[in-house]
């Protein structure tokens, strides 16, 4: 029997066990010191006694380890290979290797391969240039769709329905000043980009970088990923720059559609 979630069934479906389990994984990930098991509890808020029987099954399959000096947890081995397994199973994951490498030494900037998950962006990968800008190194693995390039991409494509549904779940939150959170603006701008073809956001998450993407299309003209270039702000000092590397970020990724038997929308 087939199931159909939607945001507000899948609920229903959720074992509580399990879920806790990926939100203390998820904390592990954000520490590489690690957490001992009042801290664990106190930002979970899940009970000392079913968190501990968590961390020891957890511990059981290799997902995390225990420090036996300091007690902390961090990650174990077992994620590593799944991560591992994941690249090579996964074509996108394989193919856009070389895109990147090339979108990287034409641009001279770090590229990004990201997909959309859940409602957020996802990244995947990093590819660095010898000229890259060391604000770019450390990213967190997922942001909001709202506020950057990446996002804007992805959504640009989606059914407005969807993109709706998106934005109410997750809201459109201001991270600084420059950050678009009117929703009819935000919909002019998904228009601007399907027109562009790319997808151009300055500073509204991180107000130091100024990224460029476009979307990765599969066989049934849906965007299923995104290749994005990011810049420091304060080295665009010419707008055709930005255009340079939209033509060059949007080439990537038609090339990379074709490569995986993907198909782009016919603009209207």
């Amino acid at each position: 029997m087939k199931h159909h979630f939607t945001f507000e069934t899948e609920n229903r479906y959720l074992v509580p066990s399990v879920e806790r389990a990926v939100q203390v994984l998820g904390l592990l990930a954000r520490e590489p010191r690690g957490m001992v098991l009042a801290d664990l509890a106190r930002e979970t808020g899940i009970p000392k006694s079913t968190l501990f029987r968590i961390l020891v099954t957890l511990r059981k399959h290799h997902c995390v380890t225990l420090d036996p000096e300091s007690q902390a947890y961090r990650l174990g081995s077992y994620l590593f290979e799944l991560g591992n397994k994941f690249a090579e199973q996964s074509d996108l994951f394989r193919v856009a290797t070389r895109y990147m490498q090339s979108l990287a030494e034409e641009c001279g900037e770090t590229v990004f391969l990201s997909k959309l998950e859940d409602g957020e962006v996802v990244y995947l990968r990093r590819m660095d240039s010898p000229k890259s800008i060391a604000v770019v190194k450390k990213l967190q693995s997922r942001v909001p769709v709202h506020c950057t390039a990446t996002g804007v991409a992805l959504l640009a494509w989606l059914p407005r329905e969807e993109v709706e549904e998106i934005l109410d779940r997750h809201g459109m939150e201001a991270y600084n000043e420059a950050t678009l959170t009117d929703r009819d603006l935000f919909m002019h701008r998904l228009e601007e980009v399907r027109r562009r073809q790319y997808a151009v956001v300055d500073g509204e998450y991180n107000r130091e970088l100024l990224c460029v993407s476009a979307p990765v299309w599969d066989h049934s003209q849906r965007p299923c990923a995104a290749l994005t270039v990011a810049i420091l702000s304060s080295q665009v000092t010419d707008e055709s720059r930005v255009a340079r590397v939209g033509e060059a970020v949007r080439r990537a990724a038609r090339q990379l559609s074709r490569e995986l038997g993907g198909r782009e929308p016919v603009p209207a």
